[in-house]
């Protein structure tokens, strides 16, 4: 076996071994623990990102008077600097075994940090509730019982994912990837026909 063949196998043992609930939080990852892989973390962000808060986010720009091809390319320059920054972090975080944001304190200082952290803080915040809202109220719709109820479910589905942890969350990552290119494909034949 070659040296590469020899860090595939170890990753997928890596794999095969973890528990299904996950027993760390924000502490520090031991290289021995660590088994993601780049195309895990591409169907995550992928599959994360194909989701209804993000399409209403995206179809703001044309719903508040933009010009369709000017808001796709201005969103298009946006994802693409975003990336390179997140792009920049992503390969920082595994060499260091830390979070992005502590990790930052480099860059920014114990309290220059505290800005980005209180804008990160703020943009979950809003997307965690414009995305549980909205999909409480597709819940509500699918199930036939009410928003507040819909909402609640999500909620309790979220939570039983989030406690079995990094598994679960990488295989319903790969599952939103597929289901959302089919979707996004299907939709945009949809606008043809």
């Amino acid at each position: 076996m070659t040296v590469s063949n020899d860090i595939i196998a170890d990753k997928k043992h890596r794999q095969d071994n973890v528990p299904l609930i996950e027993a760390r939080s924000i502490d520090y990852i031991p290289e021995s623990e660590r088994h993601g892989t780049l195309s895990s973390q591409f169907t995550l962000w992928f599959g994360a990102n194909l989701q209804i808060t993000a399409i209403v986010t995206g179809a703001l720009a044309v719903v508040l008077g933009g010009d369709v091809f000017w808001s796709l390319i201005g969103l298009f320059i946006g994802q693409l600097l975003g990336g390179a920054v997140m792009a920049l972090h992503a390969v920082q975080g595994p060499k260091l075994g830390l979070p992005q944001m502590i990790s930052s304190r480099v860059q920014f200082g114990v309290y220059g940090a505290v800005i980005p952290i209180l804008l990160v803080c703020m943009m979950y915040v809003g997307f965690s509730a414009s995305g549980t809202v909205l999909a409480g109220q597709a819940v509500g719709q699918l199930l036939n019982v009410s928003d507040w109820v819909g909402i609640l479910i999500f909620g309790a589905v979220i939570i039983a994912i989030t406690i079995c942890g990094y598994r679960i969350i990488h295989m319903l990552g790969k599952a939103a990837s597929v289901i959302g290119v089919v979707a996004f494909f299907y939709l945009f034949s949809a606008c043809f026909i």
